[in-house]
């Protein structure tokens, strides 16, 4: 287990940080905005989408931001014009969260509450494949110590505490 601090706002409230998440992974990629499958109509706004996997599978900030760091990881592996479905943004999501849960706590329940949650929506198989993928992606670089934590949350605290939570906070609303 790796020794990471919990990353604590000021004020105990999350949604600064999750409304970075959502904007963050969607960005990553040029992608549809059809949902042509039944499971990509299923789909809330990935908003709303990472909040409620935040808040009904017990994430950590730490755990997010571990995900954010492997979600840069990937952007900067990734061809220039890359192009992904509707609901691609959703997988990396899946599939960066995953993998910090299992890089940070040593008994996967939060990576079980996960699977649990996205199941109606993707199956074992795919979540798995989310996860190959990805590591791929980003050649198996799931390290991440104390001074990187440390220097993303320095470098993204202004980003973090913008408008856009307010927004996010006001428009998205569980």
């Amino acid at each position: 287990m790796i020794a990471i601090p919990s990353v604590q706002p000021r004020n105990n409230n999350f949604d600064n940080l999750i409304a970075y998440t959502a904007s963050n992974v969607n960005t990553l990629v040029d992608c549809s905005k059809e949902r042509l499958y039944y499971q990509q109509k299923l789909l809330p706004t990935l908003p709303i989408f990472v909040k409620h996997v935040f808040y009904h599978c017990k994430l950590t900030p730490t755990i997010l931001v571990v995900a954010l760091i492997y979600l840069e990881r990937l952007k900067t592996h990734l061809p220039s014009k890359s192009k992904g479905e509707f609901d691609t943004p959703y997988k990396m999501f899946i599939a960066s969260v995953i993998l910090a849960t299992k890089f940070i706590e040593d008994t996967n329940t939060i990576a079980h509450s996960i699977y649990r949650l996205v199941s109606p929506l993707y199956r074992a198989k795919e979540i798995n494949e989310m996860e190959r993928s990805f590591l791929g992606v980003i050649e198996y670089d799931l390290f991440v110590d104390l001074t990187q934590v440390s220097k993303f949350i320095q470098d993204h605290k202004d980003i973090i505490e913008t408008e856009l939570a307010k927004k996010f906070s006001e428009t998205f609303s569980v």
